[in-house]
């Protein structure tokens, strides 16, 4: 899911304002850090499990905040069902569900469990070309119903650049990295999602990302003035979308706690 989806994620399950900060932190950070290295080795979301598991063992004081990485996980994977998999993205599925969880903490890697009742009950997109653009469609929606209905994300957004310092010595020692350069890749990916600006800015950048992705992965030219104009005038599709994602994020974080 997008960047301000992922803070209510947090939201949705922790509000304590501190906690909060910090877990909202390191969950956007697995999306921004897979852009440090031009070829990574594994898909974010297999990389956000075992940064979880990482970290439990290396940076035992850090817990239990990391387990946002885990709620990352599953507003993923809800995504995936509800907006359609990419094929960029399916690779991503094939690596969490081979994972061999005989070797594996269940209490670490619940996940699974999770993807498998989701898979059952959230209605899949067809996966074409129009499914899959529309879907991404469907997910600005909710980027901006987040950032219409709730204000105090876009701050938390803003407070991440300087709480990312609390997490650097996880990131700089899982990834073998310095801390200037995994500090450097957050704020460059920061930067793209224009926190703090007016909500015509921040559609307008994501949908002239979308234009490009379309373009370049699917060879479909979109109306970037259509889409943009559908979305910012109709607030209720925006609030609806987000609800219905909302509630099947809440469903697989109840299921992930009870594991």
């Amino acid at each position: 899911m997008l960047p301000r989806r992922h803070i209510l994620d947090v939201w949705e399950i922790i509000k304590d304002t501190e906690d909060l900060k910090s877990m909202a932190t390191i969950t956007l950070a697995i999306d921004a850090i897979k852009y440090m290295h031009n070829e990574p080795k594994k898909d974010h979301l297999v990389e956000a499990l075992e940064l979880n598991e990482f970290i439990c063992f290396m940076f035992p004081a850090r817990r239990p905040k990391n387990r946002s990485l885990l709620y990352h996980v599953v507003s993923d994977l809800v995504g995936l069902l509800m907006y359609g998999i990419p094929n960029t993205r399916k690779y991503a599925i094939e690596n969490i569900e081979t994972i061999n969880y005989s070797e594996k903490n269940m209490e670490i890697y619940p996940v699974i469990e999770v993807w498998n009742m989701l898979k059952t009950r959230v209605r899949r997109a067809k996966g074409g070309t129009d499914d899959i653009i529309e879907g991404f469609i469907r997910k600005i929606r909710v980027e901006m119903d987040v950032l219409d209905r709730f204000p105090f994300v876009e701050d938390i957004f803003e407070e991440s650049k300087v709480r990312i310092k609390e997490w650097l010595p996880s990131f700089a020692s899982y990834y073998d990295e310095s801390r200037k350069t995994v500090r450097g890749t957050y704020d460059k990916w920061w930067a793209t999602w224009m926190c703090k600006t007016s909500k015509e800015e921040v559609l307008g950048t994501m949908v002239e990302r979308l234009a490009a992705q379309a373009r370049n992965e699917y060879n479909t030219v979109i109306d970037k003035d259509e889409v943009f104009s559908s979305i910012l005038s109709n607030p209720q599709a925006n609030r609806d979308e987000n609800e219905q994602f909302t509630r099947w994020y809440k469903e697989g974080v109840n299921l992930l706690l009870k594991i």
